[in-house]
């Protein structure tokens, strides 16, 4: 049959199925997003996702109480507090490249051998509540053989430099610190596993036939996605709202401040090294330590399983798919056009893998991590004045946050941050249509493939998430 001459039938909603436009909020500062959606959807994450959340609620008296019984903030040692930086999610900020600001506040000391830095330059724009403080910091490390020593923290809203023999300075300071990593974890780099891809989710479900085998390989990790993300963008109940009778809106701040952090993620900060404009990758970026090496292990399968499947196209779909990612780049401009992806079959598998990676290993690994972190030690709210070089200070960890901060926080850590997988990727069942028997074994092999790399990053202590925890989609 003549590719042109598919039928309306012959798609997933006739055609007619959701597609990006501008963001609402911020058309020119954020990713496109898909806010029209057809019911069957919307119906599929009330009923399956959105459900999980209102019975989630009946927990908050006990969220609260927990808070009233035990308030305030633990002790982070030093040892811990670079553990927080190099071996979670965190890990993704720290970075060896410098600019001019850095070099204006360090000095000589970026001129030693192997420091790295830790910019949570973003938290300039959040906007906080009345008693409530935050501070944009950028942190000095030295990588000694495998491990880093904390060097210096700098802290933007005293304008000072603290080092570990600062005493309570530097204990204050190191809270601001993981403060920052909370807030750019969640509302800077983490969105960009999420919204950008929605417009590929979108379009892959209204432009590709069903028995395009690019279809019927992505289609289970587009489930529950789009309506997920509109929730998170445009509900009056979003935990970025921040109202006070929200049970579940831990962040320190008003919604504009708050708002303004996923457009810096998106758009990158102007001469700062570490926060570089969006752009649509073929692999997971550099992540330096073992959260790294667990992105690059899981990538590899999927690389191999998506060439294996992507093997099988034949002209009709070649047609279609070209349209596809000719309707993606024209919302995403880093995203290879239709000509592009069908001369070069590694850029081809790159492109298609990643996207895969993404939604479900890169996506609930980060979840799984934060999830499973200490709050009462990586603070969203810090209720004392960052400090300041040369004035004294009393430090309370007892009063560093309200019964209340803590309430919400696990409450938010429980409906949202932690993971909470509907559809497992390794149960992910796939439907080639009459290519199926063939292309079942590659599934098979691909499944065999993930419990492999599970069990060798288990073995090495790098499984920073059970294999049956990581979702196929972006659910959560």
């Amino acid at each position: 049959m003549d590719a042109k001459l598919k039928k309306p039938k012959d798609f997933l909603y006739n055609r007619m199925g959701p597609w990006p436009q501008p963001c609402p909020e911020h058309p020119f500062g954020e990713a496109s997003g898909v806010i029209h959606l057809p019911f069957s959807e919307c119906f599929d994450w009330w009923l399956h996702i959105g459900s999980r959340y209102v019975f989630s609620l009946m927990y908050s008296p006990i969220a609260y109480l927990r808070g009233l019984l035990n308030p305030g903030l633990e002790e982070v040692d030093d040892a811990e507090f670079v553990d927080m930086l190099t071996k979670t999610m965190l890990s993704k900020f720290i970075k060896t490249d410098f600019d001019e600001n850095d070099k204006n506040i360090f000095g000589d000391l970026l001129e030693q051998k192997d420091i790295w830095i830790c910019d949570f330059e973003p938290v300039k724009v959040v906007k906080t509540f009345k008693g409530i403080f935050a501070s944009a910091t950028k942190t000095l490390l030295r990588k000694e053989n495998n491990t880093f020593v904390p060097l210096v923290i700098y802290v933007d809203e005293t304008d000072s430099v603290f080092m570990p023999t600062d005493g309570e300075h530097w204990c204050l300071a190191k809270y601001f610190v993981l403060q920052g990593g909370a807030l750019c974890s969640t509302l800077v780099e983490h969105p960009l596993l999420h919204f950008p891809m929605d417009c590929i989710n979108a379009i892959t479900k209204t432009a590709l036939p069903k028995d395009n085998v690019l279809f019927q390989l992505m289609c289970p990790h587009l489930r529950f996605t789009l309506y997920l993300e509109k929730a998170v963008l445009t509900f009056k109940t979003s935990l970025l709202k921040g109202k006070w009778w929200m049970p579940y809106a831990p962040y320190p701040g008003y919604y504009e401040g708050l708002r303004e952090l996923l457009v810096q993620g998106y758009q990158g900060i102007l001469n700062n090294a570490s926060y570089p404009q969006y752009k649509y990758q073929y692999e997971p970026e550099y992540i330096v330590g073992s959260y790294g090496d667990f992105h690059q292990a899981y990538f590899k399968v999927f690389k191999t399983f998506v060439s294996k499947i992507l093997d099988e196209i034949d002209d009709t779909e070649k047609f279609y798919i070209g349209k596809w990612a000719d309707y993606i780049k024209s919302w995403q401009p880093d995203f290879p056009d239709g000509e592009k992806i069908l001369a070069n079959q590694e850029l081809f598998v790159s492109t298609v893998a990643y996207f895969l990676f993404d939604v479900s290993v890169g996506h609930t690994v980060d979840h799984y991590n934060y999830g499973h972190m200490n709050i009462r030690k990586i603070p969203l709210r810090i209720r004392q004045a960052p400090p300041k070089k040369g004035m004294p200070i009393k430090m309370d960890r007892k009063k560093l946050t309200k019964y209340w901060d803590f309430g919400k926080y696990e409450m938010a850590r429980r409906l949202f941050f932690d993971a909470s997988t509907k559809t497992a990727l390794i149960n992910t069942q796939y439907n080639f249509g009459h290519r199926n028997e063939k292309l079942q074994k590659v599934v098979a092999q691909f499944k065999l493939d993930l419990r492999e790399v599970d069990a060798n990053l288990r073995a090495k202590g790098q499984q920073f998430i059970p294999l049956e925890k990581i979702a196929t989609s972006i659910q959560f």
